[in-house]
């Protein structure tokens, strides 16, 4: 999948999971599931819609897949801060009100400020 962005700015990334952030925090990436396109290339992260910046990132885009299908998102457990796949659908579910049929996966690494 190609870069979703232009030449113009990258907005911020949100991390409201807390399994996602602390896998960010503490191995200084994270790959996130998000349902739609998102910018890609340098920007920061927070917590909320609303919330301060956390930290620098660079946000950058890896596939799009089927998150109901285990097989789709196995490959990137290790690195989303689940500990199953099951733990990490269930995440999905609870941050979008329901499993959708697509979406996008994002590895999200720290930069230094």
């Amino acid at each position: 999948m190609g870069s979703t962005t232009s030449t113009g700015s990258v907005g911020p990334i949100i991390f409201a999971d807390e399994t996602a952030r602390t896998q960010l925090e503490t191995h200084g990436e994270v790959v996130t599931f998000r349902t739609t396109a998102r910018t890609t290339g340098d920007t920061w992260w927070r917590k909320s819609r609303l919330g301060s910046k956390e930290g620098d990132v660079h946000v950058e885009a890896l596939e799009t897949v089927d998150p109901r299908e285990p097989s789709e998102l196995r490959p990137h457990r290790p690195v989303s801060g689940f500990e199953t796949v099951e733990a990490w659908q269930q995440a999905i579910r609870s941050l979008n009100g329901s499993l959708p049929a697509e979406g996008r996966l994002y590895r999200v690494s720290t930069r230094e400020s």
